[in-house]
C-alpha cells in the first residue's frame, strides 16, 4: 500500500484542469432552479402531482450525477493514472557512426588555428551534439588504431574523453588509415550493425594508401560508408579518392557549421530502422484505459432500459484473453508482467521457456532447456545457467566453446576471465588455509619440544650452580698460590665493563637526541602528513594517463606483427 501511495501519479496531469468545467456546471445546477420542473412555477402543487410523472425531479438529479461521474472518470482516464513500472527493451536506430581520429604528429601543425587536433575535437563535439540519440563510437589511430569509446547513444561519454586525447597517449607515431577502417568495420560487425557510417578525420593519407583504398571499397560493399573530414588548410586528392571509393563524401574542415550540418543531415536522413537494443528502459504503465469502462457504463443509463443489466452481466463474466492469443503470446504477456512461473508453463519455444526458468531461479531446468540449442547464443546461456548453479568448471567449458565459434564474443570473454579469476582466488584461499593449518601444527610441535627442553635446562642450571660453588671453593684454596693471575683477570673484567658502559652510553646518547628532535607523536604525525600532502601537490595532473596506459597495453599485444 505504501508503494502504491508513493508511486501513484498522473502521466498527463494537465488534463486535470478540465475538471473545473463539470464541477462548476454541477454546482450551478444544484444551486439553481434547474433541479425543479418549469411546470412547478405555473400549476398548483395539488394538481401538479397528477400531471407530472412521479419521481421526475429525482430522476433528473440522478441523471446529473451519472453524467458528472462519467465526465470526471473520462478526464481522469485522459490524465493517465499510473503506479507501476515495466522493464522493456529500448529501440535503437540503425544509423550508427564510428569516428576515426588521426593522432600522428601531423595533427600538431597549426596551419589552422589553434592547431589541427584542437579544431578536430571541436568538430567532433559539434557533430555529436547535432546528432542526438545516434549510436556513436570513437577510435584513434596512428600506426595502429585503438577504440577509445564503444558504441553508445550517450554522446556525453565521448565529449568527456576529448580533453584527454592528444598525441602523447599514442605509443608510436604513424599514419595507417587502412587499419583504422578495418577496425571500424569489425566493431560494426561485433555490435550487430549491418550498416553505418565511418567518419575519418585526418589531414592526409600517410602510409598504405593503396591498402586504404581497398579497405574503403570493402567497407562500402559490407554496407558501411566512409566519410572523410580533412583537417589541413588545403584539400587532399588522396582523401578525396578515399571517400569516393568508400561511398561517402570528402569535406574540408571549415570555420562555419556547414560541414557539421552536412554530416548530421546525412546521418539523420539515412534509414532509421529501429531494432531492439541491449539496454532496457523503465516505462510507467498507463492504467487510465481501465477507467474508460465507467464513462461507458454511465452512457448506458441514457439509452433503453435493460441494456445496463446486459453490461453488468458482461462485466461480471471473466474475459479469457487466451481465446484470442496462442500459448507463446500468453507466455510473453506473463513474462513482461514478471510472472515467470506462468510464462515457463505457457511458452512452447524452448529459448523463451529457458529464459523464464532462468529468471525464476531454476538454473538446472533452464540449462536443460538451453541445451536444446547448439548455436553460440544457446551455448552462452548454458554457461550462464551453469555459472549461476555453481558449476564453474562446466561453465568455463561452455564459454570456451562459444569463443571457438566466435572469438570476438565480448560477454563470453568477460565471464570466462571472471570465472577463472574466481577459481584462482579460491585456490589461493585454500592454499593459505592449508599453510595456516601446517604452521599451527608446527607451532604445536615446537611448543612441545620447548617444554621438554625447558625441563632439561632446569636440571642443567642446577648442575651449573653446584659447579660454580665448587669453583669458588677451589679458588679460595688457590688464592695464595696464584695472586698475579687473579689480578690480571680482574683487570680484564673491569676494562671490559668500561668498554661496555661506553658503548651503551654511545648508543643511548643519539637515541635521546633523536627523541628530543622528534618531539611528541602528534608533532611527528603532523609533519609526516604535511610532507605527504606537499608531495602530492607537486605531482602534475595527467588527464590522459589512464587512456595512455590502456592504449599502451593494447599496443603491447602487437596485433599487426610489425
Amino acid at each position: 500500500m505504501e508503494y502504491w501511495i508513493s508511486s501513484f501519479h498522473f502521466l498527463r496531469p494537465w488534463w486535470l484542469l478540465l475538471l473545473i468545467i463539470p464541477l462548476l456546471a454541477m454546482g450551478k445546477y444544484l444551486r439553481g432552479s434547474q433541479n425543479k420542473s418549469t411546470w412547478e412555477k405555473i400549476i398548483d402543487a395539488k394538481l401538479l402531482s397528477y400531471l407530472l410523472i412521479k419521481g421526475s425531479s429525482g430522476q433528473r438529479r440522478l441523471m446529473a450525477w451519472v453524467g458528472l461521474c462519467g465526465i470526471v472518470c473520462a478526464i481522469l482516464a485522459a490524465a493517465g493514472p499510473s503506479w507501476h513500472k515495466q522493464e522493456m527493451p529500448a529501440l535503437e536506430p540503425q544509423n550508427p557512426l564510428m569516428i576515426a581520429l588521426q593522432l600522428s604528429s601531423d595533427m600538431a601543425v597549426s596551419d589552422i588555428k589553434p592547431n589541427r587536433l584542437d579544431r578536430a575535437k571541436y568538430k567532433i563535439k559539434d557533430i555529436l551534439e547535432a546528432t542526438p540519440g545516434v549510436q556513436s563510437a570513437l577510435l584513434v589511430y596512428s600506426s595502429e588504431p585503438f577504440v577509445v569509446s564503444p558504441f553508445s547513444d550517450d554522446a556525453q561519454l565521448i565529449i568527456n574523453l576529448l580533453s584527454a586525447i592528444n598525441q602523447d597517449i599514442m605509443p608510436a607515431n604513424g599514419d595507417r588509415p587502412d587499419r583504422a577502417i578495418a577496425l571500424a568495420v569489425q566493431k560494426f560487425i561485433d555490435a550487430g550493425y549491418t550498416k553505418g557510417d565511418i567518419l575519418l578525420i585526418a589531414p592526409d593519407v600517410g602510409q598504405g594508401f593503396d591498402v586504404a583504398l581497398k579497405e574503403a571499397q570493402k567497407a562500402k560493399q559490407q554496407g558501411y560508408n566512409l566519410w572523410v573530414l580533412g583537417t589541413s588548410a588545403t584539400s587532399s586528392e588522396k582523401l578525396q579518392l578515399l571517400a569516393q571509393n568508400g561511398g561517402g563524401q570528402y569535406l574540408l574542415l571549415s570555420g562555419t557549421d556547414s560541414d557539421v550540418q552536412t554530416i548530421a543531415s546525412h546521418i539523420q536522413k539515412s534509414d532509421t530502422t529501429l531494432q531492439e537494443g541491449k539496454n532496457w528502459q523503465s516505462i510507467w504503465l498507463d492504467y487510465g484505459y481501465y477507467l474508460l469502462f465507467i464513462p461507458l457504463a454511465c452512457c448506458l443509463y441514457f439509452f433503453r432500459k435493460g441494456i445496463l443489466v446486459v453490461f453488468l452481466v458482461f462485466c461480471c463474466s471473466q474475459a479469457h484473453a487466451g481465446f484470442f492469443l496462442n500459448n507463446n503470446q500468453e507466455g510473453l504477456r506473463a513474462f513482461n508482467s514478471g510472472d515467470y512461473a506462468t510464462a515457463s508453463s505457457k511458452f512452447e519455444d524452448y529459448k523463451w521457456k529457458a529464459s523464464s526458468l532462468y529468471r525464476q531461479g531454476d538454473y538446472a531446468q533452464a540449462y536443460q532447456e538451453f541445451s536444446k540449442g547448439t548455436d553460440q547464443t544457446s551455448l552462452y546461456n548454458q554457461g550462464n545457467a551453469l555459472a549461476k548453479g555453481g558449476k564453474i568448471e562446466e561453465a568455463i567449458a561452455k564459454y570456451e566453446q562459444v569463443l571457438e565459434q566466435n572469438p570476438n564474443h565480448e560477454d563470453a570473454k568477460f565471464n570466462l576471465e571472471y570465472l577463472k579469476q574466481q577459481q584462482q582466488n579460491q585456490q589461493q584461499q585454500q592454499n593459505q588455509n592449508q599453510e595456516k593449518n601446517d604452521n599451527s601444527q608446527q607451532n604445536q610441535e615446537q611448543n612441545s619440544d620447548n617444554a621438554a627442553s625447558s625441563d632439561n635446562n632446569e636440571s642443567d642450571s642446577e648442575q651449573q650452580k653446584q659447579d660454580s660453588a665448587n669453583d669458588k671453593q677451589s679458588s679460595g684454596n688457590n688464592q695464595s698460590s696464584q695472586p698475579e693471575t687473579n689480578q690480571l683477570e680482574d683487570n680484564l673484567s673491569s676494562s671490559e665493563q668500561k668498554v661496555g658502559e661506553q658503548q651503551d652510553q654511545e648508543q643511548n646518547t643519539p637515541q635521546q637526541g633523536t627523541a628530543e628532535q622528534q618531539g611528541s607523536p602528534e608533532d611527528e604525525y603532523t609533519e609526516d602528513a604535511q610532507a605527504r600532502t606537499q608531495q602530492y601537490r607537486e605531482i602534475p595532473e595527467d588527464v590522459g594517463g589512464l587512456l595512455r596506459a590502456f592504449i599502451y597495453k593494447e599496443y603491447k599485444r602487437n596485433r599487426y606483427n610489425d
